[in-house]
This record gives C-alpha cells, structure tokens and sequence, in this order.
C-alpha cells in the first residue's frame, strides 16, 4: 500500500510523537528537578516539531509559540512527576513509565499538537510548566511573564471523551497546640498536646459535614488530615503536635471565607487546660473553578471529541485541584483540562496510557483548536 503526502505527513508526526513520549518518560523528573527533561523537549521542538520561537524563563518552563492572530490560546501541561522513578516499557501496544498519565502524555501531547497549528489564524502558546506537583512555580511565573491568554487548555489526564470542566479549589492548613506536657501515669492531671489536636480536628471535621453536599464530593468541603507530629518519650504526655490539613474548597465558596470560618473555629474551641494553646497557619489558596458550558472553548472540545472519535463528550468535574484554577482565578481566563490516561493510574505503581489514546488526543486537540478558530471568531 502507498501512503498520500497526507497519510506520510500524519505518520510521520505519530512517530514523532510517541518517541518523545517515551523518551520523556525515560528522563525521571519529579518536581523541581525537570531541568533534563526541559532540554529534552526544548531540543525535539527545534528538530522534529520544527518549533522556532521558543525561550526558558527563570522559573525552567519551556514556552513556544506558533500561529499569527489577534487572540492567544495557551497550551499548558507540566514536566514534573511526583517521587518514584518507574521502569518505562512498551508493551501490548501500551507505555509504562512514572508520569505516562500524570502528566507527560497529555504535556507532548499538547507539543505534537501545537506544532500542526502553525497555518491557524490564532497565535497558539505551547508551555511546559514546572513543578505542577510542588508549590507551582512554573504557572505562576508564566502568569507574572506578562503574557495574555484568551482561552486556556491544560494537560491531564481524564480520557480522549471527557472534557474537565471544574476543579475544587484548596487551602494547605497547619495547626499547632502547645500544653504544659505531664507524666504519662497522670493522664487526668495534664493534657496532651496530641489530644487536644485530635478534640479541635474533631470539631472541624464537623464543620466539614456542615458543608457537605449529599452524593456531590465536588461541591462539598473536605478537610483531610495528611501530616501529625507529636511526643518524645512512650512515658511522656505530648507538649507539643503539629497538624497538616489539606482543605478542598467548593465552587460556592473561597479560600478567603473557609479561612477566616477555621480562623473562628480555633479561637472558640476550649480546650480541657486554660494554659493550652491553639496556632493555626495557611498557605496560599488556590481558588475553585468551573468552567461556562456554553463557552466556545468548551463547544469547540465537544465539537472536535464528537468529529474525531464519534464518541458522545463527557463534561467532568474533578475534587482536586490544578494549574487551571490559578490561571482562571488571577485572570478571568475561560479555561478546560483535557488530556489522555487513567486519572486513577496517577501517582501509582502502575501508571500507563494506551499509545493509542495518546495519539488520538492529539487529533482532538489540533481539531478543538480548529473549531476554536471558528467559534470565537
């Protein structure tokens, strides 16, 4: 069988695509050591993509751009992995490998993608964040660069029908309780520190059930103990626990409001001794995210899903939370995630994408981008 100039160009690109994802994947990158891996993707943008504006900014991420127009779509996935380095294979037809869902199939995905859209009458940004998985450097930086985006896509993992439309947000939370600590023997006569952490957790776990939306994980509050540190001796009563929360937030509420409630809750909580004391710290928030179903990025998405795959698209709203939430919140900007993989592979053992899908999202992508053009023209 001979191949149109089409059919070679589009194999040509598949292969292409699939050797950078599974040389990414043999580059072991987890947060804050993406640096490799950078110039891995910096250097197959210049050869096989034939990307030719492209720069490093100072917080590592590599940012292109392709197209000419007067309004900008950013292609945002991140290097990062988190811990774990994996043995990367190919077998069956599918890729093995630390970050082959979370996310380095969606991130070249978005490369290959890009890199078909230089003929589009939209300026298209391809950026490859660092540090996604940590404290979000990369995205910040690239939103303090100073560049404007009409619309947004980020890359992670959800299935090639299924569109994320909503993130919770969250709020990282520490307690500390200090109390005057006492013989083990004696637990009458002082308070532990550790259980006088426990009693208040107690309390805001019940501030949690008042915000809980029956059969909705995504518009419900959730407070998640994830860190506790407390005690010396196996005879002595604890003086001094430290409490880490992690706080997802509802489209309905903000980071601000559950602040200031948990700030109030701590101040009126009575411990069992008038001499302990309660400390409570936060994090940045990450604000909540729901995107407008009627925008023409979300059109565009179900559009191009339906023409590609002839599957029925599926709107998805997510209880974590990413990228997506920071961009939209700081700058209003109309946003969707999208990308290949099992989100429940994430951050496991068994992370792996069928080569299949990931190849198939890139034609979603270029094909949203294509029908984007149109709608919001």
């Amino acid at each position: 069988m001979t191949l149109s100039p089409r059919g070679r160009d589009e194999r040509c690109v598949a292969d292409k695509a699939s050797d950078l994802l599974v040389d990414a994947l043999r580059v072991y990158s987890p947060t804050a050591r993406e640096g490799r891996l950078a110039s891995l993707i910096k250097r197959r943008m210049e050869v096989d993509f034939g990307y030719e504006d492209i720069e490093t900014d100072e917080a590592g991420n590599v940012i292109a751009e392709v197209g000419r127009g007067s309004r900008t779509v950013l292609l945002c996935g991140h290097m990062d992995t988190v811990p774990g380095n994996l043995p990367v294979s190919v077998k069956d037809g599918r890729v093995f490998g630390r970050g082959a869902v979370d996310a380095k199939s969606p991130l070249c995905a978005m490369v290959a993608a890009g890199s078909a859209l230089r003929d589009t009458g939209m300026r298209v940004v391809v950026a490859c964040v660092t540090r996604e998985e940590g404290d979000g450097l990369g995205i910040q930086s690239l939103i303090k660069g100073g560049r404007k985006f009409d619309f947004a896509i980020f890359g992670e993992p959800g299935g090639n029908d299924r569109i994320t439309v909503g993130y919770r947000g969250r709020l990282g939370v520490t307690l500390t309780t200090r109390t005057e600590g006492g013989h083990a023997a004696s637990p009458w006569a002082h308070e532990s520190a550790v259980e006088a952490s426990l009693s208040l957790l107690e309390r805001l776990k019940r501030y949690e059930r008042e915000h809980m939306v029956a059969d909705d994980h995504f518009r419900s509050l959730s407070i998640c103990l994830t860190v506790i540190r407390g005690g010396v001796y196996h005879n002595v009563l604890p003086n001094h626990a430290r409490l880490t929360l992690d706080v997802r937030v509802p489209v309905g509420m903000n980071c601000g409001r559950v602040e200031s409630e948990i700030r109030s809750i701590v101040s009126r909580h009575t411990p069992k001794e008038a001499s302990t004391k309660f400390e409570v710290e936060f994090e940045e928030g990450t604000e909540p995210y729901e995107a407008d179903r009627t925008s023409p990025l979300v059109r565009a998405f179900r559009r191009a899903i339906i023409l590609t795959s002839r599957q029925r698209p599926v709107m998805v709203r997510k209880t974590g939370t990413g990228d997506m939430n920071t961009l939209a919140s700081l700058r209003g900007t109309p946003c969707v995630t999208y990308g290949p993989g099992e989100a429940s592979l994430s951050h496991t053992r068994h992370e792996s994408v069928e080569l299949s899908d990931y190849l198939k999202s890139i034609s979603v992508i270029t094909e949203a981008l294509r029908q984007l053009e149109r709608l919001a023209a």
